[in-house]
């Protein structure tokens, strides 16, 4: 039997196997079954390579990473730079997370100096571009905001309107989707180029709503869901996630935040 078998494997098996037979009548089976883990199969493929490497699983950038717990004041914190963080009331970055690789939008397509990450840019241009093809001009008025140009405008809206009417159209510094630089406030000279409600009546804001997710732009805050997103009716406001994300945001129904933290 011991002739019949070849090479160093098949010895390793057989001596494996004698200690086992002896370690078994000594009692030690503890070490016993430590060795049985160890021993090689007696009939594995000798010449068999390691098993292959599992498929690469695709992020799914659609389950947000915030911290295992909430701070003190119940509000959890997300990573810099994921450009599919959730963002909301519960929900925040840090003071000094800022976007790597803003780039200016052109002044054709803004009001005053506007910027956005470079990999949103192309499909901006896309967008303004469709739309002026179906005979709309469209403009950003509002884009990237750090931290401490968001505390200014939530502090603006305070003293202007009162806490309470201030966190339902603005959010507080750390919590504002335009701190990705993902996001932009759209409007148009129907309703000279400011924020407003009108604005999703106007030809520009209609076809907005009907087209931005082609272009992978969201409207975060949709009429009638402000006990959903915790914010009022915003059509100029849209958050570019990319187009199979912000197609399937519509496709399901959904609030860009309830996807997000679905």
């Amino acid at each position: 039997m011991l002739s019949g078998m070849k090479g160093s494997r098949h010895r390793a098996i057989v001596v494996a196997l004698i200690l086992l037979i002896l370690l078994a009548a000594c009692g030690d089976e503890g070490v016993v079954d430590e060795l049985v883990a160890r021993s090689p199969t007696p009939d594995a493929d000798v010449g068999a390579s390691s098993p292959a490497d599992p498929e690469p699983v695709e992020h799914d950038s659609a389950s947000p990473t915030p911290t295992a717990t909430p701070d003190a004041d119940g509000v959890y914190v997300v990573p810099c730079n994921d450009i599919h963080a959730p963002l909301d009331k519960l929900h925040r970055l840090e003071a000094d997370c800022a976007p790597v690789g803003l780039v200016a939008i052109p002044a054709a397509y803004s009001i005053g100096p506007q910027e956005v990450i470079d990999i949103v840019l192309p499909h901006l241009l896309a967008l303004f571009e469709a739309a002026a093809a179906a005979g709309h001009r469209i403009a950003v008025v509002s884009s990237y905001r750090s931290y401490a140009t968001q505390a200014e405008t939530y502090r603006y809206h305070v003293n202007d309107l009162g806490l309470e009417q201030a966190s339902r159209v603005s959010a507080r510094a750390g919590h504002s989707e335009h701190q990705l630089g993902t996001t932009v406030d759209f409007s148009s000279a129907a309703v000279g180029f400011d924020l407003v409600q009108a604005f999703g009546d106007t030809p520009e804001g209609r076809w907005l709503a009907g087209r931005a997710h082609e272009f992978g732009f969201v409207m975060s805050y949709p009429e009638g869901l402000e006990d959903v997103t915790g914010y009022d009716y915003e059509p100029w406001h849209f958050r570019w996630v990319g187009q199979r994300m912000a197609e399937d945001v519509r496709a399901r129904g959904l609030t860009l935040g309830e996807y997000l933290l679905r």
